[in-house]
């Protein structure tokens, strides 16, 4: 199982650097946005489960992931060049 998710996790990377021709920029970019997305998703559940956005300890987590792999997609653009 986890090499599983490992393997997963490669894979959207390479299709990332694929799909920005592997630019790293436009592949950091898109991380960035995936990061929007998930942080408004994550703000719009709060708001419908508690009625008010608060702020957590795991927000500091989260950014260490996505930051993570924004650098794991701009090596794989590296590798696919």
């Amino acid at each position: 199982m986890k090499f599983i998710f490992r393997k997963f996790i490669f894979r959207s990377a390479e299709i990332i650097a694929v799909a920005s021709d592997r630019n790293p920029i436009l592949a950091s970019v898109i991380v960035f946005i995936f990061y929007l997305w998930f942080n408004a998703v994550e703000a719009s559940a709060e708001i419908l489960i508690f009625g008010h956005r608060f702020e957590h300890w795991l927000d500091p987590f989260f950014i260490l992931v996505f930051m993570t792999y924004s650098a794991l997609t701009v090596w794989a653009c590296a590798v696919e060049k």
